[in-house]
């Protein structure tokens, strides 16, 4: 079985390159099962609202990913205000912005 982490931090990578706006806080991804029959959830926390620019990154990544994988694999991303940076359980960082502590 193919290691799943390495497939989908490869695949968010690509998928994100020029979808980082100014107002990107961070994108956290979680994944289930294999990279041939799984699940990819992902969750990008903007800085206010979100808009028409943002919902269209957030579709445009979750596509470049989905063309990474097999029909069998699952992918939902979704545009989030940015409330914390706490990561959800079995979640990891694929991108986090610098910020400096308060």
């Amino acid at each position: 079985m193919k290691n799943m982490r390495s497939d989908v931090m490869l695949s968010m990578m690509r998928a994100l390159w020029g979808q980082v706006t100014a107002d990107l806080r961070g994108v956290a991804v979680q994944h289930q099962g294999s990279s041939e029959r799984g699940s990819i959830e992902g969750r990008f926390l903007y800085e206010g609202g979100i808009g028409d620019v943002q919902a269209e990154c957030v579709s445009l990544a979750e596509t470049y990913c989905i063309a990474d994988f097999p029909p069998e694999v699952s992918v939902q991303f979704q545009a989030s205000p940015h409330a914390t940076r706490d990561l959800l359980p079995g979640e990891h960082w694929v991108f986090l912005r610098w910020e400096p502590e308060h």
